[in-house]
């Protein structure tokens, strides 16, 4: 079988493998897809657009919402002695569809709520790309039921995913690395359904009941921290994230009430590196993260919850250091980006 990995236009395969070569960020591919290949399968990845035609892709791009549709259409040759296309969300995956017919096309949906969320004209566009598709996978259990009972496709072409991280970028870190001078909670994240004021409000709280909680939070979205609170660290950090996982008791993921599976990355980092996750338990979060043994989850919007379940693991590091060893136990076991791409190549395998 050979797979023709269609990413989105900012990913290079060739730059990121020299990245991941220095140390900068996890696996050999974007997503680890290059375990697709791991049983004998040929695994192609599009080269990105360059120099005029990147500029136009990159203003067309931003015109339809982030749909990456010049790319699809300049990108078609390159798919030439392809068995079948695998995108990794919709907005490569819906251009794909349409400048595909003769291929089969399995795309991941990571942003697509109900159809009634959307504005009508991408709502049809959205529509008739589904129907042609031969498949489509969420790593969001709570994004399955939508795509089965609101978008007019057949259930049997809908799967759920796990998604897999590279546990040797992340290791399981040291107890006694933590920072010495008070209990770290980390957090990370940058996309539209992170609730920073709640995880602050909760730290906050947590501080006022005593304990010297620290937060360090890395994010690019504004916010205000107290300074006597915690840092934020306003940039994308990559390797420098394992020195937080590393000073840290326990990682803590405040989001928005949605169900497409937002903190699904750094939750998984977090149980890698050997941390308790405190995580709002949106559909699907207890999926990967299993409350009372690898973390704690909490209702949205609700820093007290928050705070208690934080305070409850800071005033307890053996049960702390506890779950974390199992989380990093289920990682190994069942969260790796090699396990994620074994069921990638079956659900293709079966769309052929």
């Amino acid at each position: 079988m050979h797979v023709h990995v269609e990413l989105p236009e900012e990913l290079d395969v060739e730059s990121y493998r020299l990245r991941n070569a220095r140390g900068e960020i996890p696996d050999h591919t974007p997503y680890g897809l290059h375990h697709i290949g791991d049983d004998g399968d040929v695994v192609t990845f599009r080269r990105p657009a360059r120099g005029a035609l990147a500029y136009v892709s990159r203003k067309v791009r931003n015109r339809l919402d982030g749909y990456e549709a010049v790319t699809a259409v300049t990108g078609a040759p390159q798919r030439r002695g392809a068995d079948a296309i695998l995108c990794m969300d919709e907005r490569t995956g819906v251009p794909a569809l349409f400048t595909s017919p003769r291929r089969p096309v399995v795309t991941g949906i990571g942003w697509l709520e109900r159809p009634d969320m959307l504005p009508p004209a991408e709502r049809r566009a959205t529509t008739r790309a589904l129907r042609r598709c031969a498949g489509m996978f969420s790593q969001s259990p709570g994004v399955v039921p939508i795509l089965r009972e609101h978008w007019g496709v057949d259930p049997e072409r809908v799967h759920g995913v796990t998604l897999g991280i590279d546990p040797e970028f992340y290791p399981e870190q040291p107890w006694d690395g933590r920072d010495p001078g008070g209990v770290t909670v980390t957090s990370v994240g940058d996309d539209r359904n992170r609730d920073h004021p709640t995880l602050i409000a909760a730290v906050e709280q947590v501080r006022a009941g005593g304990i010297p909680a620290w937060l360090e939070l890395a994010t690019t979205i504004p916010v205000t921290l107290a300074p006597d609170a915690g840092v934020v660290h306003a940039r994308r950090m990559n390797a420098a994230m394992r020195g937080l996982y590393q000073r840290s008791t326990v990682v803590a993921i405040a989001l928005r009430s949605n169900p497409v599976g937002a903190g699904l990355t750094v939750a998984l980092e977090g149980l890698a590196s050997g941390r308790p996750v405190v995580a709002t338990d949106n559909p699907g979060m207890d999926h990967y993260v299993d409350h009372g043994r690898t973390g704690l989850l909490v209702p949205p919007d609700d820093p007290a919850a928050m705070a208690a379940a934080i305070g409850e693991l800071l005033a307890d590091p053996e049960r702390a250091a506890a779950m974390g060893a199992e989380g990093r136990k289920d990682v190994e076991s069942r969260f790796t980006s090699a396990h994620m791409a074994r069921e990638l190549a079956t659900i293709v395998r079966n769309a052929l």
